[in-house]
Order: C-alpha cells, then structure tokens, then sequence
C-alpha cells in the first residue's frame, strides 16, 4: 500500500512488457513485402470467415519490430481500436505501422468504411509522430493496398 500524505492510496501497479529484437533483418519496402508478411502469420482457418485486423510495426529502416492482432469481429465487420494501436506503437518504439484487414468474401475492394478507418488510424497515429505507411485489404489470394492507389489520406 503507498502511503500519502492525506489518505491512504492503493492503485493497481502496471508493467509493460516487449522484448525488442529484430527476428528478422528484411526489410518492408513495398505493399507486397506487407501481404507476404501478413499472409504468412495469419490465422488461415479465420482468413476467409472472420473479418480481423492487424498491425505491423517497424522502425525508422522499415524493419519488423513487432505485429499484434488488434481485433477479430464479424463475417463483414471489423472495429478499429485507435487507442491500443497508438498504445503498442508507442510501447515499441514504432517510426512506422502498416494496418491490414481481411475480406472473407475475397473481394479486397476497399469501403467507404475502409477509407474512415485508414483516416483515423492515420490521424491517431500522427499524434504521436508514427506514419500509417499503407492500410491492405487482404483475403487468401490477393490483396489491395491504400498507398499502392494514393488513399493514404
């Protein structure tokens, strides 16, 4: 228990923990480096069910220092969490984070929802000196990238 002056005070104690290493020296340079990247850790029975989000962050050299599922939601809907993705950022030190999001249907066509989410994760991200680099529509066999059709707002 910590004692102040005025009243007694207990709070929960927090850690934070990441273990930073590159696993690996490649590099992500291009929209299709971040769909080989993304396609190789996603969950392959959900690909094509579920609608996930998901997170690579990378420092100033574009390397890979870490991923993290944000989200998993319905058959055609997926909710952005802007405060645990700006939150992992920070925790590692991110300079850059590519999004992606899954189509199950296969159609990587971006919505007009795509488009609001890609803004404010931009917008979020920004706030904290981080660049949204690029946002992919992904499903098992093709992909769709934001920056790759200048919709990087």
């Amino acid at each position: 228990m910590l004692k102040v002056i005025g009243g007694d005070w207990t709070a929960a104690e927090l850690t934070i923990s990441y273990k930073p290493g590159l696993k690996s020296e490649k590099t992500i340079g291009c929209s299709i480096d971040a769909y080989l990247f993304f396609i190789a850790v996603w969950d392959k029975d959900l690909i094509s069910v579920q609608e996930q989000t998901m997170a690579l962050f990378l420092n100033v050299k574009g390397q890979v220092i870490g991923y993290r599922l944000l989200n998993t939601g319905k058959s055609s809907q997926c909710e952005v969490n802007y405060r645990l993705l700006v939150s992992l950022a920070l925790h590692c030190m991110a300079s850059k984070v590519v999004m992606a999001h899954n189509h199950p249907s296969g159609n990587v066509s971006p919505s007009d929802n795509d488009l609001y989410v890609t803004k404010q994760a931009k917008q979020s991200l920004r706030q904290i000196e981080v660049a949204l680099d690029d946002h992919l529509v992904i499903s098992d066999k093709n992909y769709y990238s934001f920056a790759d059709h200048n919709k990087i707002c």
